[in-house]
């Protein structure tokens, strides 16, 4: 003799499928409307230097067109012989034009090497250069840094504006 399922059962199971049809139907009919605002196009295009600093009105050094600032991030890993050696490096770069030939740049440095399970402590390097070009084919540069001779540092190039 086979068990067959009470009433009660099969109602409980209708139950649930008019339930499931009803909340998925209300998710198909709504999820359009929800998206809906996501796909402007008429918002209108912002410059991110306008929108934080507005129109300059104070003029030479404080003007936001005469500076720019760089943020590095780098990780590294490399086995020499059965040896892990990671390094993370974060630098700064900031580079201001004081006249169209006549530039100031900085670098700060923050770097965490680590060996196998010996963790050292971090190095600061840092570096302050004086750009001036002289002429078309011509520069003068002064710098000052506690770089070591075997590092490179991000963002060496020459920082000045043109006319």
């Amino acid at each position: 003799m086979q068990n067959r399922p009470k009433q009660s059962e099969i109602n409980t199971v209708k139950k649930h499928i008019l339930l499931n049809t009803i909340t998925l139907t209300a998710v198909m009919l709504t999820a359009p409307i929800i998206t809906y605002g996501q796909f402007r196009t008429d918002v209108p295009f912002q410059n991110i230097r306008e929108s934080i600093a507005g129109n300059p009105t104070i003029p030479g050094l404080l003007d936001a067109q005469s500076f720019q600032m760089n943020h590095n991030f780098s990780m590294s890993m490399t086995n020499i012989g059965g040896m892990s050696v990671g390094v993370g490096a974060y630098t700064n770069s900031f580079s201001l034009s004081l006249t169209p030939a006549l530039s100031l740049n900085t670098q700060v440095s923050l770097i965490q090497p680590s060996m196998g399970s010996m963790k050292n402590q971090g190095n600061v390097y840092y570096g302050v250069g004086l750009n001036y070009k002289a002429s078309e084919n011509s520069f003068f540069s002064f710098q000052i840094n506690n770089y070591p001779t075997y590092y490179r540092r991000p963002n060496q190039q020459l920082h000045l504006r043109g006319n």
